[in-house]
């Protein structure tokens, strides 16, 4: 089985565990410390789209990353049906980890509400311009571009940097040529704060991408949300995404197997350890499949561990004073 097979059957088709509740496979592992965003994201919304009707297409996404997961186990992703209207079904759902008691589920660790909506033919229209951008074709691949370079006379940061994705790109489904690398490793400041990527799947799975089309571009929306608000070559401590929300667009557009998208991300704040940045998924005949906006937390200095109980105490005795 190929990559892209893998990644349709064990990492989207969700197995319905008990009424409501479903399934999904850990295959890839990017990030060896959590469990990566994106995937969260794409099973919770496969999970919750075999609920609603099939007429009914995802619309948007809005979520928080509760906790830390264990990345070696599975999830069981519980659906909660909140409304189902003529034009929109709306649904929550709530990551847990396997074999936990009904007791126990308490606090998840990652819960999202998603929309769906019929398709409409309205005349009013508008389109945002897709950057201007190299085509893949002309860009360098990541493994190419390192080789260009005198990895063993990098900086630190850049060389971190280097070590980092070519961990997350080795367990990953995705293939991604970046139209800034320089940007991606710190060699230079990203003083305008935007990054373009071309990403697919590594490999082309067998079947058509109709059913899986938004659950793959949630999947892929996490990658470098995180990264373009690394705008200065710091060294980077600690960083994971808090919240994201997903808008879906042009839900009649397909995506071949093996065909290249855009990501084009931006960072609009950073700033106290939180970023915030904002993303559009573009195909390669310039219509938009997807916005996107994500609060992360980057830390590039190291906390001092101070006990609660003693901090507390210091309060209480200055409050004397």
């Amino acid at each position: 089985m190929n990559i892209g097979d893998k990644f349709i059957t064990k990492s989207l088709d969700m197995k319905l565990q008990r009424e409501n509740v479903f399934r999904g496979e850990r295959v890839f592992l990017p990030n060896p410390r959590t469990i990566y965003g994106g995937e969260l994201m794409a099973q919770a919304l496969m999970a919750a789209s075999k609920t609603v009707p099939k007429d009914f297409r995802p619309n948007s996404l809005h979520c928080y990353f509760h906790d830390r997961s264990n990345v070696l186990e599975p999830n069981d992703y519980h659906v909660t049906k909140l409304r189902d209207g003529r034009s929109f079904c709306h649904r929550l759902v709530e990551a847990f980890p396997i074999n936990k008691s009904e007791s126990d589920l308490i606090t998840p660790y990652f819960r999202m509400d998603c929309s769906f909506k019929t398709p409409e033919k309205d005349p009013a229209s508008f389109l945002s311009p897709m950057p201007h951008v190299q085509s893949v074709e002309k860009l360098q691949d990541f493994n190419s571009y390192v080789k260009s370079l005198d990895f063993d006379n990098l900086p630190n940061v850049p060389r971190t940097r280097v070590l980092h994705y070519q961990s997350f790109d080795a367990n990953s489904p995705l293939e991604t040529v970046f139209c800034e690398p320089e940007y991606v490793l710190g060699l230079k400041s990203n003083v305008g704060g935007q990054l373009h990527s071309w990403i697919r799947l590594k490999e082309p799975p067998s079947t058509s991408l109709h059913s899986y089309r938004d659950a793959f571009l949630a999947y892929l929306s996490d990658a470098f949300l995180l990264w373009v608000a690394l705008t200065e070559p710091h060294h980077v401590l600690y960083l994971v995404t808090l919240n994201q929300s997903i808008w879906f667009h042009n839900p009649e557009i397909e995506i071949k197997p093996d065909e290249w998208i855009l990501l084009g991300t931006r960072a609009n704040y950073v700033g106290g350890a939180l970023t915030l940045s904002y993303g559009d998924i573009w195909n390669r005949e310039g219509c938009l499949l997807a916005s996107m906006a994500q609060q992360g937390l980057v830390r590039t200095q190291q906390l001092k561990p101070v006990s609660s109980y003693t901090s507390m105490g210091e309060l209480a005795e200055q409050a004397e004073k």
